[in-house]
């Protein structure tokens, strides 16, 4: 009976070290550009700053796989994530978007529920993971818009325009 218990204890711990084995550890970096809000026409420093992409610092990310299984890390402050993740095929997205909220300070009337519907399944990367290799393709970019042209709102909710 030791014999049978020992045994099986053996097992279970090389079992847990090859299931640990298999994964991979993927490193990629998030960021975001970001539009000119201000009312008076930007400098041309103003705009190369906000052209430059900033890294999506302290942000939360959702990792789903395709199985379904949904995981999440946190950006550092570099916008840098590093996390293990076993071969297979994922989806990175921004918690806004998996968890289906909206991107701004509005309420869900202000906004084309259609449109928002897509908004919520574009991920910003996907990562294929297999024995050989890692890939981290980037699919949506992150943009901080101003509040008046936040996607999907509706024109009615949209401040009148300056002639």
């Amino acid at each position: 009976m030791r014999i049978f218990k020992k045994c099986s204890i053996i097992i279970i711990f090389f079992g847990a070290l090859i299931v640990n084995a298999q994964k991979k550890t993927v490193n990629f970096e998030v960021n975001y550009r970001q539009y000119y809000c201000g009312g008076a026409r930007p400098s041309e420093e103003i705009m190369a700053n906000l052209n430059k992409l900033k890294p999506y610092s302290y942000q939360s990310i959702i990792i789903i796989s395709s199985k379904g299984k949904v995981d999440s890390v946190k950006t550092n402050e570099n916008g840098e994530v590093k996390i293990n993740l076993k071969p297979g095929k994922y989806k990175a997205f921004e918690a806004w978007r998996y968890y289906k909220k909206i991107p701004a300070d509005f309420s869900i009337g202000d906004f084309d529920i259609v449109c928002l519907k897509t908004e919520w399944k574009k991920e910003i990367k996907e990562i294929i993971i297999t024995v050989k290799e890692i890939k981290v393709i980037d699919k949506n970019e992150i943009i901080y818009t101003c509040p008046w042209n936040t996607p999907c709102i509706l024109d009615s909710r949209r401040p009148p325009v300056a002639e």
